[in-house]
C-alpha cells in the first residue's frame, strides 16, 4: 500500500513538473501579445459583448452623474410641460386652452398623467435636480433593456458596437439636460421590443407548450406600446413591424391578431380615459385633433433633416406627399421582400399562399413549422423588423427635432452592423451621424449628411442577406 501510494505521489509530481516546463515564460513579449489579445477582443470579438455589458453600465451611471453635477440644466419644455398640467389639474380639459411658454398641449393623456407625477417630485420647476435624477434612472434602465435586447438577438453583436451606444452626446443631453417627454415613449417602445423577443424565445423552446405564454408576453408588448403611443404618437412608426411579428406569434391567425390589437387599444383609451370617456363631446374632438394633428406644420428653422432643401418645399404639400409615399414603399419593400420571404423567413410558404390563408382562413393557425418564428434566428429577426419598421418613419419623418434622436438612437449601432458593411465603415457612418445631430443650428451639410447615413442604414438592412441559411434546412439538421 506504502509502494502505491509512493507511486502515484511520484506520478502527480511529474506531472506538475511536467506542466511547469509546459508553461509559456512570462516575458515583455508575452505580456504585451496577451495585452494585444485583450484589447482587440474588446472591441471585435463578440465573446466579450456580454462581459462589458455591467461595467460600462456602471460608467454611464458616474458619467450621467457627472454631467448633471457640472453641466447647467437647460430650459427648453420642462416648464411649459409644468404650465400645461397645472391647467389641467385646475380642471381644464379642453385641450384648444392648455398652453404654455412654448406653445399649446399637443400630447396624449399618457404625457398628462407621467407628468402630473414628475410635478410632484419636482415641486414644478423648485426641485429640478429631482427630475435629472429620474431622466438619469430612465436612461439607464433603458439601456439595459437594449443591452438585453442586443444579447437575445443572437446576432454576435462585437463590443465596439456596444460601447457606440454610449457615445451620443446629444442624446445625453436629451435626458439629464432636457427632460423631453420622448424619452418616455422610447422606453415604453423598447420595453414592448423585449417583450416580443421573450415571446420569441419561448415559442421558439417549446412551440406547443410556451405557445399560450407566448401569447401572453404579445399582449404585454401591445399593452407597452399603447403606454408608448400614449405619451407620443411616434410610437405608430412601430406599428408596421409590430402587426408583422404579432402575426407570426399567433400562428398566422387573425383573430388572435385582432384580440391582441384590441387589448393595446383598450390600454390606449384607459389611460386617455379623461379625454376620451369625458361627458363633454368638444372635450374630446379637441383631444384627438390636438393630440393626434397629423397635418400639423412644423417650422422650418428647427428642422435637424431637411435644411439643404427650400423653406418652400420644405412646407409644401406636394413634398409631404413624397415622404407618405416613400414611407408606405419602403414598408413595402421590406414586407415582400424581406419579411415575407419564403426562403429565408416564411418556411417555404408562398405570398400568394400567405395572402389566400390571411383572407380564406382569418380564424385558423396557418402558420408554417418552417417559420422563422420556430428558429434559433427568431429573435434577430423580431428586432430587425421593429427597428426598421420604426427608422424607415424616422427617415420620411416631415421635420426632426433634436429631441427626436431619443426615438431610434438606441437601435441605431445594431442597424448599422446588421448592413454587413465592414467595421471602418460602420464607425465612419455613426461619426458622421453623430456630428450631423451635433451641429446646431442645423445646417444643409448637416441635415444631407444625416439624411444620406439613415438612408445607407436603411437601404444596406433591405439588401444584405441576415438570414443566409433556409429555414427548412436548419429544422432537417436539428
Amino acid at each position: 500500500m506504502e509502494d502505491n501510494a509512493e507511486n502515484k505521489s511520484s506520478q502527480v509530481t511529474d506531472v506538475d513538473v511536467k506542466a511547469k516546463k509546459e508553461l509559456p515564460k512570462l516575458t515583455p513579449l508575452s505580456l504585451a501579445k496577451d495585452a494585444c489579445y485583450v484589447v482587440k477582443s474588446l472591441i471585435v470579438n463578440p465573446d466579450f459583448s456580454g462581459r462589458i455589458m455591467f461595467p460600462l453600465l456602471i460608467a454611464e451611471s458616474i458619467g450621467l452623474e457627472a454631467i448633471i453635477l457640472n453641466v447647467p440644466y437647460t430650459e427648453i419644455d420642462f416648464s411649459t410641460y409644468m404650465q400645461q398640467i397645472s391647467l389641467i389639474e385646475k380642471g381644464e380639459l379642453h385641450y384648444e386652452k392648455i398652453s404654455g411658454d412654448t406653445g399649446p398641449i399637443v400630447y396624449p393623456g399618457g404625457y398628462v398623467w407621467i407628468y402630473s407625477w414628475l410635478k410632484t417630485f419636482t415641486g414644478g420647476m423648485e426641485h429640478i435636480r429631482v427630475g435629472q435624477e429620474i431622466f438619469r434612472f430612465l436612461y439607464l434602465l433603458t439601456t439595459l433593456i437594449t443591452f438585453i435586447c442586443y444579447l437575445m438577438t443572437n446576432t454576435k453583436v462585437k463590443p465596439y458596437i456596444i460601447y457606440l451606444l454610449l457615445l451620443s452626446k446629444r442624446l445625453h443631453s436629451i435626458y439629464v439636460l432636457r427632460l423631453f417627454n420622448d424619452c418616455f415613449t422610447t422606453f415604453f417602445s423598447t420595453c414592448a421590443i423585449l417583450s416580443l423577443i421573450v415571446a420569441t424565445r419561448l415559442k421558439t423552446r417549446n412551440p406547443n407548450a410556451a405557445s399560450k405564454m407566448s401569447f401572453v408576453m404579445c399582449l404585454l408588448s401591445s399593452d407597452f406600446l399603447a403606454l408608448a403611443i400614449s405619451v407620443k404618437m411616434n410610437a405608430l412608426l412601430y406599428l408596421p413591424g409590430f402587426l408583422v411579428i404579432s402575426y407570426y406569434l399567433c400562428n398566422e391567425n387573425l383573430l388572435k391578431v385582432l384580440f391582441v390589437c384590441l387589448f393595446g387599444l383598450f390600454i390606449f383609451i384607459g389611460m386617455n380615459a379623461t379625454f376620451l370617456l369625458n361627458s363633454d363631446p368638444e372635450v374630446r374632438k379637441q383631444f384627438i385633433s390636438g393630440a393626434f394633428n397629423f397635418s400639423r406644420q412644423f417650422l422650418y428653422k428647427w428642422t435637424v433633416n431637411w435644411k439643404f432643401l427650400s423653406e418652400e418645399i420644405f412646407s409644401s404639400r406636394q413634398f409631404q406627399n413624397i415622404l407618405l409615399a416613400c414611407h408606405v414603399g419602403l414598408l413595402l419593400a421590406f414586407l415582400f421582400y424581406k419579411w415575407l420571404d419564403p426562403k429565408t423567413v416564411t418556411g417555404g410558404k408562398s405570398r400568394s399562399k400567405m395572402l389566400k390563408d390571411g383572407i380564406l382562413k382569418p380564424f385558423q393557425d396557418t402558420i408554417s413549422r418552417n417559420n422563422i418564428i420556430f428558429s434559433s434566428r427568431s429573435t434577430a429577426f423580431v428586432f430587425d423588423v421593429m427597428a426598421i419598421s420604426n427608422l424607415i418613419g424616422v427617415l420620411c419623418s416631415r421635420s426632426l427635432h433634436y429631441q427626436f434622436l431619443s426615438w431610434y438612437f438606441f437601435s441605431l449601432p445594431y442597424l448599422l452592423f446588421r448592413t454587413g458593411l465592414p467595421d471602418i465603415i460602420i464607425l465612419a457612418l455613426f461619426i458622421i451621424h453623430e456630428l450631423s445631430w451635433d451641429t446646431y443650428p442645423s445646417t444643409p451639410l448637416s441635415s444631407g449628411a444625416l439624411v444620406t447615413v439613415l438612408v445607407l442604414v436603411v437601404l444596406g438592412n433591405l439588401f444584405h442577406n441576415q438570414y443566409k441559411r433556409k429555414v427548412s434546412n436548419e429544422k432537417k439538421q436539428q
